[in-house]
């Protein structure tokens, strides 16, 4: 018995066993629509090679497996391969598409069994399906809250009030139809006062439904402000407020009742948060001096990322010299050295392009240069240059005239001394005493003179002191009239000083010998 039962094992051990070869087709789909289409696989398994044809038949434009039809494992062992055929569904129907031909399958390395196989695969081609309209909610809820009023797929707006310690709501919806899409659902931040929220239903058609939910927390005692014709709520929380650059956090008071705000050192401008109807949160300037408000926009210029070149042309009305910026010197163009602007060259490095630049030394800021913004300071300096003009020759007529007189004076005062002096000649003969009797008469009447040529010239001294006075106002407001003009002014004054008083004296001093004679 042991004898039969070692040789039934032995002769187990020398039989292989050989899996058959087939061949199947199956689907992407077994149902499509007309105009779409459908991917139809053969299967082989457990072939070494294969000779097959693909074929497609009903509702479609044809399709078919062409040269990928034929084919092997390349080393003569049995392989399973997937072939894919794509075909299109032209019009309502069935789809089929039948596989025949031969697979060969080795055994031990050697070719085995070879056998003819046929295989179909059917699919329905349906009419298109209408695209859904439908853009309705299923539902709507603010999570442990109640709406007003209640929800209802063609009511648009809700409420909802929650209270103050609150500072975020769940909503939570649903689509009615599963082609819609659905948006403006989940978590929200909310702020004191009204927050608005949409929830937007789109169609598969493309339609949107907008429903609007507005949750409002409890503020048991507002702020409310106008500015302008447009209703706010002032903010008591900042946590959705961004800080405006330059701003350092505060708090200040508004009618009693503490509120955050953003002061600014510089400006001394106190900004507060304020919330509209609509839920759009603004800042606002507030005045507590007034009691008035003023919506804050803040403008901001691009940023200039400036590349300094050498001056390439100096231009009218300027010199060249350097300015130090931030430690280091820069060939720039001024108008006096003074001056807190300069004109600099220089590349713009976000757009490549050259250009002169105005540099204000204060601020330590740039702005391009153009000729139109020297066009009004060249007009005033024209009229400038025209009064400064006209002054000039009113000046230089009041110095012609008054070097004139200061000419012509002396000359007079010699004259009459030299009369005068005649009387002090000693007399030699009845002629010589009967002339100094006619002297000594025309002495008296030259005293005459003499007291109202005194007399004039203190009126020539006052008219003098007003015509210097006109002239030092003329002078203070022409400060650009040439030094030389000044000088020659004040010798001329001098030589005339000096004159008037040595004839004077020489005439009281005849004087007086005569009266002693």
């Amino acid at each position: 018995m042991k004898k039969k039962i070692i040789f039934g094992i032995m002769l187990l051990s020398c039989i292989k066993v050989v899996n058959a070869a087939s061949v199947s087709v199956s689907a992407s789909s077994n149902y499509v629509t007309s105009g779409s289409g459908v991917t139809f696989y053969v299967n082989i398994s457990g072939a070494a090679s294969w000779q097959l044809t693909g074929y497609s038949a009903g509702a479609t434009s044809g399709c078919d497996l062409g040269d990928q039809g034929t084919g092997d494992s390349g080393d003569g062992s049995n392989v399973n391969k997937t072939l894919s055929v794509y075909c299109k569904a032209t019009s309502v129907g069935q789809i089929s598409f039948t596989v025949t031909g031969n697979i060969t399958s080795s055994s031990n390395g050697d070719v085995g069994s070879s056998k003819d196989v046929s295989a179909t695969k059917t699919v329905t081609v349906q009419a298109p399906r209408q695209l859904d309209s439908n853009n309705n909610l299923g539902s709507l809820e603010v999570e442990g809250y109640k709406l007003s009023p209640a929800f209802s797929a063609d009511t648009l707006e809700y409420s909802v009030e929650v209270p103050s310690t609150v500072n975020s709501v769940n909503i939570i919806a649903s689509k009615a139809s599963s082609y819609a899409t659905l948006s403006g659902n989940g978590k929200k931040e909310v702020n004191e006062g009204a927050n608005l929220f949409e929830v937007v239903v789109t169609s598969e058609t493309g339609v949107a439904k907008v429903y609007k939910v507005t949750v409002n927390v409890k503020d048991n005692n507002p702020i409310n402000i106008k500015i302008g014709n447009v209703d706010y709520t002032v903010i008591k929380n900042t946590k959705n407020i961004v800080k405006p650059e330059l701003y350092e956090e505060t708090k200040i008071t508004i009618n009693d009742i503490e509120v955050p705000a953003f002061y600014n050192e510089n400006t001394h401008i106190t900004l507060i948060g304020v919330k509209d109807k609509e839920g759009n949160v603004r800042l606002a300037i507030y005045n507590a001096e007034k009691n008035t408000y003023e919506i804050y926009e803040e403008l901001k210029s691009n940023q200039l990322i400036l590349l300094i070149r050498n001056i390439p042309e100096v231009k009218e009305g300027y010199f060249k010299t350097n300015i130090t910026i931030d430690d280091q010197d820069y060939e720039c163009l001024k108008i006096s050295d003074n001056s807190d602007y300069a004109i600099l060259y220089a590349t713009d490095l976000l757009t490549g392009e050259e250009d002169y630049y105005i540099y204000d030394v204060k601020t330590n800021s740039y702005v391009r240069y153009t000729d139109e913004n020297l066009v009004p300071l060249k007009n005033e300096l024209a009229k400038y240059k025209e009064v400064i003009l006209y002054l000039g020759i009113g000046l230089g007529v009041v110095v012609f005239f008054l070097f004139l007189s200061l000419i012509t004076r002396p000359k007079k005062m010699k004259k009459n001394k030299e009369k005068i002096n005649n009387i002090d000649k000693p007399i030699k003969s009845k002629k010589e005493k009967k002339q100094k009797k006619t002297i000594e008469t025309e002495s008296e009447v030259k005293n005459d003179d003499i007291v109202s040529l005194e007399k004039e010239e203190t009126k020539d001294d006052d008219k003098k002191q007003s015509q210097k006075d006109a002239l030092q106002s003329v002078e203070e407001a022409a400060m650009i009239i040439e030094q030389f003009e000044k000088k020659a002014l004040r010798k001329t004054k001098k030589e005339k000083e000096d004159v008037k008083e040595e004839t004077m004296y020489d005439i009281f001093e005849d004087d007086k010998k005569k009266k002693r004679r």
